[in-house]
Order: structure tokens, then sequence, then C-alpha cells
């Protein structure tokens, strides 16, 4: 897990990815959520922030906001464009595995653009939900996003021949001790974004929301939601990306 962290962390302190993610301005369907499940005022931890696209116009709504990223270049870059908006934000480096910060610290919590799924293995998902649970007050909300894999749409192919590829390995033996169906882990000689990625299924998000003790407030995907269309589970095989809300009961 940590030679992948590794890896996430290489990716992303590229200059060339940094000046990607330096907008500013949340989606449609992020600005619904916020508005409908974070409390104006409220003590928001943006994780996984990046170069604080998100992070940055929850502070001029009002919230009070912490960043928090895997990547240094993103935190600088980050405060960078926080203190050109004059917005007063702070933006630190951190593990979402390992927060730094005491229980009940936060009233809600955003990990935007399928970050969740930059953390690696499953193991290292639930730890991030039970640490989003410590540090969360009774009653907060977690929102985040993922890909999926059902998801039809012109990346199943890809998607069904890396899971058809794992179960033949692993039913010939020839896997990895520890490789796990879903994860993406291109050669870094080539020019992608993302070094690691894991895309599973929403049927697993929401397992792992709950046994970490959660409550599956809401679901939904990215494009019912810019329709005004009522959560479903048929959300499951949208194109789009899907959006989660979980409370600590």
């Amino acid at each position: 897990m940590e030679e992948l962290k590794q890896r996430v962390m290489q990716g992303y302190s590229r200059p060339w990815v940094v000046s990607k993610y330096s907008k500013v301005g949340l989606w449609p369907s992020e600005q619904h959520l916020c508005e409908r499940f974070f409390s104006g005022g409220s003590r928001v931890l943006d994780l996984g922030c990046g170069a604080g696209r998100t992070t940055v116009p929850l502070r001029q709504s009002g919230y009070e906001m912490v960043g928090v990223d895997l990547a240094y270049p993103m935190v600088a870059q980050a405060r960078r464009v926080s203190n050109l908006l004059q917005q007063d934000c702070t933006f630190i480096t951190a593990d979402a595995t390992a927060l730094p910060f005491p229980n009940a610290s936060y009233d809600c919590i955003l990990f935007s653009y399928n970050g969740i799924e930059l953390i690696p293995k499953l193991t290292g998902k639930r730890r991030t939900l039970s640490e989003c649970f410590r540090i969360l007050r009774q009653g907060g909300h977690l929102i985040f996003t993922t890909h999926a894999a059902e998801a039809a749409n012109r990346y199943a192919p890809a998607r069904l021949q890396r899971l058809g590829l794992h179960l033949l390995r692993k039913t010939l033996g020839r896997n990895l001790p520890d490789a796990e169906a879903g994860e993406i882990i291109p050669d870094p000689e080539r020019t992608v974004e993302v070094y690691y990625m894991q895309i599973s299924s929403p049927r697993t998000y929401r397992r792992l929301i709950r046994e970490a003790g959660f409550e599956v407030a809401y679901y939904n995907s990215r494009s019912r939601i810019d329709l005004g269309k009522r959560p479903t589970h048929l959300a499951d095989f949208d194109s789009e990306f899907k959006f989660y809300v979980a409370r600590k009961p």
C-alpha cells in the first residue's frame, strides 16, 4: 500500500497535472448536495482538495474550510489560488487513511472527484471511511463520488477486460498475492493523469459506508442530480459519476 501511495503522490505532483486541477468551481451536483446536507457556517474538511477547486468556492459560500491532500505541490497551489482570490482557507498535506485531527472536529466532509478511488486497496478505503467517521461530529455528513464497475459507458469494455484477466490469473494462480479487482496501475513512463486507481461497484461502497458505522443518507448519479431525478439504485448503471452521502448517526 505504501508503494502505491507513493505512485499516487508522484502522479499528482507533476506540474501539468497540478495545472489541470487549478480551476475553481463546484459542479452543479456538488453545489446542490452541499446546500442540502451542509449547514451554513459549518466547519468542512475538503479531503483530497487538490488545487482548491472545491475548497475556495465553499469558503466563498461561508463555510469554514480546511483542505487536505497527499501531494504537496497540490497543497502549495491551493494556497496560491486561495490567496489570489483572498479567501481564508487552511491547507495541509496529510494522508486520508491517518488524518491528523481530533475526534468529532468537523461538521461535514467533502471528498470530491472520485478521490477515494486513488486510495490503494479496499483496506485503505475502509481506513479512510473509518477516519472520516471518527473526525465527524454526530449528525455530520460525508459526501464523496466514484466511478462504477458496471457503468454503461465507453470505458465498460476495458473494465470488463481487466476483470476477466484478473479472474483468469486468479484461477490459474498467477495473480500477485495482493492484487484486487478493479485496480488500474499504468506504466509511469506513459503520459497519463493517474498512476493508480481502483474502480469498484457502488454496492461495494454502500457496504463499506455501513461497515464504517455510517448510514447511507443519499445515493444518486451526477447526471440524475443535474436533471432533478430522484435517487435510485438503477443509477449504478448510469454512465456518470456516483454521489454518496453518508451520515454519522
